[in-house]
């Protein structure tokens, strides 16, 4: 339901939105419903006449068959059958680039078919573009229609979607991006509409978020630059201080910055045989905009090769993408001729990781170079873009036929772009690298610089801090915690330990005796210690990570370490099967740690179980150096650190736990500390030239305000309850949550209160929390079977949590008073007279008919929408208060005989079957006034003729079957045109029957 034009959702947040972009950024702007002339129905999402003469004026010359085709290309992206990603993606593959058309040149008989390209928009020229905001866009849908609140358009095509909450709802931004994802829905939404959109905004004034066709709710983010002008600018064009709201629009729908993100800040990448569409965050917009600025600046006197410099942007804040995205705009500057690029990395599973992100982003050719000819072959031919790492740029076969590594290309349009820059880009390697391609244009990247990076690569291009990057979300805190301290490397027992050993020895004995044999290194490795710490890693984790999924990785002091601590969690048959070890191969042929790394030699399966696979398959790896840095791995929640590290390499290993993981609730990483190496961290960031204090990169884990954190979260839960309400009764706690707005209160601070209970487990004080989170737990279960209620339905805590109720809870009665018993099942009227009040009653079937209705809907639209009608017409006469909570009961328990007697019949007018009804529905209710239309009879038997070959084509997993989608329509057109349906109603008719097999005879 849309709110009122006066109300404060339009006053203060849709209105001004359109106003900003209209009055100062060049848009033109209109209703809905004034361009409702312009289309020829409500289905149409494109502004035709708008997209017609843009064509026109972008590709002079083109032909009216030409246009047309261009049209349908954008009508249906990809072919009619796609899915909504699918066809995104094809849409975008136009937008960013062209279609191709076919026509016909010439006359006579030498007229012949030319292809030719057309572009949509015009990327070079923004002003040659219409932009327009359209407020209240109305599309008509499969099942109903939508109302969007504001629809940008490039040249009648629609790229923005937004939608628009209350300033003072806190919740608003939750329920935009509901909104936005249900107008995405094959079923309830308006998915054609989404084909072509790119942006998908949520706006509530003081605050915004944005993200693109299927982003789940929990990876939306704010976008919070102005970038290329200033805040204090955009403040100045406004007269007023910019609200979050402004400063996302400002910032995504620029006309220039909007071009930007539609042809080159979007990536469709392949992830485990799935396709997820990818935005650039802002830091990663700013870079590469500021990268380009500084290599193409028209006024800049320094030579091609002076104008690179070093990005520095913290570990998980999405390096890769940015290389990315800088690799195609350098690709597509046409003042660059085509350039030459080298990928650069250190690593060759860095390598083969940047190559992956590359090709599954669709980045045309890029070529990973195999041997160092076969590099130096690639670099040879201009316009190539190479992957390679450091290591091919060695020289020995020159040296040994009495030569020098060779200049590879004098080009000066050749672009270094290197990878993890602060760590082996400063010696021999990187100097035949430079001698090789002695023009080339360096530009680094990395999370951690040192001081050698700037002065190696030249100044910083952009900054993105570990500090930002939290704030943002991009990744999470990561919290510190020291163990053990009587066994740690840097503990205060050694120096004591080691006088007492050898009293009768002089100062400079001692010390030669600690250089030689009393090394970290050694101690390090010492059985007896590397046995406790083994078993306390082995009962930290499982009591921690495990039950929820995550997986832990250990890092030790060398490879003889990394063995012994894999010969004891070998002893623990629990975890004895689950752990891999990761090292380098030894010098030593034949050796217990060569059989140990010939064990573990497939190392990109052992990464793709890690990383993808559940902790039931592996769920430690032990690692010395290798995958202790550039490795992505988001599921990993703890560090076990038993090795020394400084610097730059410190900073980068911690980093292994700050990649964020919302489907798991993954709020922080933690790196648990064996060796005492929080001493060296004000030093790894001293190197930086930024400000940043350990706190802002480690929080210490702190029992005791995690303690007070959990009493705060109790009492903020309780507090949606009213005071005093006694545990011995439920019902009235789950009636305090009837408005949704309570519910969603609800879940918000219950889910707060486990997490606050994770946190301190498994401290015995939180044991004190258990009896009233299990009551909570109950209160959750009984409003979302009251209610049925999909936004409650969430897990009730861990596994860890679960556990320790079950152990420690005693003497609560955790029955559950109502099972979730199905609306149309046959022991629903039993299950509701357990319920003692009348507004208990008529709460639970208010919901369980909504529910039920919401299902049934998609399966059988024409028969539920009138149910549906009339369902609300009793709910808001209740909430009106023109009926007691008896009479909504009685009339509700009506309405459910009618569905229930629906669903009893076995035929629909005698002539059909149960299955083929709802088809017969639809036919029967698209023909509706259509003259010639044939009689019940002929209808009933094309239902049944239509069901049976669809059935016949419903090959499992049909629904993603591009081609099994198109000859379904093929044949379903067929029949209707056999059976006298007019041709103007076939596609409509074809589409909705389509939809509806969808729903119903999926497999």
């Amino acid at each position: 339901m849309k709110p009122e034009r006066r109300g404060p959702e339009y006053r203060d947040v849709q209105r001004p939105a359109l106003e900003m972009l209209r009055d100062h950024f060049g848009y033109l702007a209109a209703t809905g419903e004034e361009l409702d002339a312009e289309r020829a129905s409500r289905g149409e999402v494109l502004l035709v006449g708008r997209l017609e003469k843009a064509i026109r004026a972008i590709n002079p010359g083109i032909t009216d068959d030409g246009l047309r085709q261009a049209v349908d290309a954008l009508r249906l992206p990809g072919g009619a059958a796609l899915g909504l990603m699918e066809a995104n993606e094809a849409a975008h593959a136009l937008l960013s680039r062209w279609a191709i058309v076919e026509e016909m040149k010439g006359s006579g008989r030498s007229a012949k078919e030319v292809g030719r390209s057309v572009r949509y928009i015009d990327f070079d020229n923004p002003e040659a573009n219409e932009f327009l905001v359209v407020e209240e866009y109305t599309v008509k849908g499969p099942r109903e229609d939508r109302r969007l609140d504001l629809v940008l358009f490039i040249n009648g095509i629609p790229i923005v979607a937004v939608e628009c909450k209350r300033p003072d709802d806190p919740h608003g931004l939750e329920q935009a991006i509901d909104d936005l994802l249900t107008y995405q829905d094959r079923v309830k939404g308006v998915p054609r509409l989404f084909h072509t959109v790119q942006v998908c905004v949520a706006l509530r004034k003081a605050a915004a978020l944005y993200g693109t066709v299927l982003t789940p709710k929990n990876r939306y983010a704010e976008w919070k630059s102005v970038y290329p002008i200033t805040l204090d600018q955009l403040k100045t064009r406004l007269g007023r201080v910019p609200t979050p709201q402004d400063v996302t629009l400002a910032g995504l729908c620029a006309k220039a910055n909007l071009l930007d993100m539609v042809r080159t800040f979007s990536a469709f990448d392949k992830q485990g045989g799935r396709v997820v569409k990818k935005l650039a965050r802002y830091q990663q917009f700013e870079a590469v905009n500021e990268a380009m600025a500084r290599i193409v600046d028209p006024h800049s006197k320094a030579p091609q090769n002076e104008r690179g410099g070093v990005i520095w942007h913290t570990q998980g804040s999405g390096k890769s993408l940015t290389m990315l995205w800088l690799a195609l705009k350098l690709r597509r500057s046409k003042g660059l001729d085509s350039p030459t690029m080298l990928i650069v990395t250190d690593r060759k599973d860095l390598d083969r990781q940047i190559t992956e992100t590359f090709q599954n982003c669709g980045f045309e050719n890029p070529v990973r170079a195999d041997r160092v000819a076969h590099m130096r072959r690639l670099l040879a031919t201009p316009g190539q873009t190479v992957m390679t790492t450091v290591q091919k740029f060695r020289d020995e076969t020159d040296l040994e036929k009495g030569g020098r590594h060779p200049v590879l290309s004098m080009a000066e349009n050749v672009f270094v772009l290197v990878d993890e820059a602060h760590r082996t880009e400063y010696g021999y390697f990187n100097a035949n690298l430079r001698k090789g391609l002695p023009n080339a244009c360096f530009v680094a990247f990395t999370g951690t610089p040192i001081a050698r990076t700037v002065k190696h690569f030249g100044g910083y291009i952009h900054k993105y801090t570990m500090p930002q990057s939290v704030a943002d979300g991009a990744t999470v805190p990561i919290l510190y915690e020291s163990r053990l301290a009587d066994l740690a490397v840097w503990g205060n027992s050694l120096n004591p330990m080691f006088e007492a050993q050898f009293p009768h020895l002089n100062e400079e004995q001692k010390r030669k005796i600690r250089d030689q044999e009393i090394t970290a290194r050694r101690i390090g490795e010492a059985s007896d210690r590397i046995e406790k710490i083994a078993f306390d890693i082995v009962q930290h984790y499982r009591a921690n990570f495990e039950p929820d999924g995550f997986k832990a990785q250990v890092a030790v002091c060398s490879q003889l370490a990394a063995k012994r601590y894999y010969d004891e969690f070998r002893k623990y048959p629990e975890i004895a099967d689950r752990v891999a070890v990761l090292i380098s191969d030894p010098s030593e042929k034949g050796s217990d740690l060569r059989e140990l790394t010939d064990q573990f030699a497939d190392e990109e399966e052992i990464i793709r179980q890690f990383v993808h696979e559940d902790a039931d398959t592996l769920a430690i790896i032990v690692v010395v150096d290798k995958y202790l840095t550039g490795f992505d791995a988001p599921v990993e929640r703890v560090l076990y650190l038993d090795r020394p590290l400084k610097e730059h390499n410190l900073l980068q290993a911690i980093a292994r736990v700050n990649r964020p993981m919302p489907e798991k609730d993954k709020t922080w990483g933690l790196i648990v500390d064996y060796w005492g190496v929080a001493k060296f961290l004000p030093e790894a960031l001293a190197v930086f030239d930024e400000d940043l204090s350990t706190e802002q990169v480690l929080t210490k884990r702190d029992a005791d305000a995690a303690f007070q954190d959990l009493k705060a979260r109790r009492a903020e839960v309780f507090e949606c309850f009213p005071e005093g309400l006694p545990k011995k009764d439920v019902v009235p706690w789950v009636l305090a949550l009837e408005p949704e707005d309570a519910r969603t209160t609800f879940l918000q601070t219950y889910r707060a209160f486990y997490k606050a209970l994770e946190q301190v487990l498994p401290d015995e004080r939180a044991l004190a929390f258990l009896g009233d989170f299990a009551w909570l737990q109950r209160v959750r279960r009984e409003a979302a079977t009251m209610y049925s209620a999909e936004d409650l339905d969430v897990a009730d805590a861990s596994e860890k949590v679960r556990v320790l109720i079950d152990k420690h809870v005693k003497g609560v009665d955790v029955r559950v008073l109502l099972q979730p018993v199905p609306i149309l099942s046959a022991d629903f009227k039993e299950e509701i007279e357990k319920l003692a009040s009348p507004r208990a009653k008529a709460a639970r079937m208010e919901h369980a008919m909504e529910r039920a209705v919401t299902v049934k809907l998609a399966e059988d639209p024409v028969f539920f929408e009138s149910i549906r009608d009339r369902l609300e017409r009793i709910i808001a006469e209740r909430r009106q208060e023109r009926m007691d909570d008896v009479q909504e009961y009685q009339l509700l328990l009506k309405l459910r005989s009618e569905v229930t007697d629906h669903e009893a019949q076995t035929t629909a007018s005698n002539r059909v079957s149960e299955r083929a009804s709802p088809f017969f529905r639809i036919i029967d209710k698209e023909l509706t006034g259509v003259s010639g239309r044939p009689d019940e009879e002929h209808l009933s038997a094309l239902a049944e003729t239509v069901v049976s070959e669809l059935d016949a084509l419903a090959v499992v997993d049909w629904t993603h079957k591009e081609d099994v989608q198109r000859e379904m329509r093929r044949q379903v057109k067929r029949e209707l045109r056999m059976r006298g349906i007019p041709d103007d109603r076939l596609d409509a008719i074809a589409s909705a029957l389509l939809d509806l097999a969808r729903v119903r005879l999926a497999q």
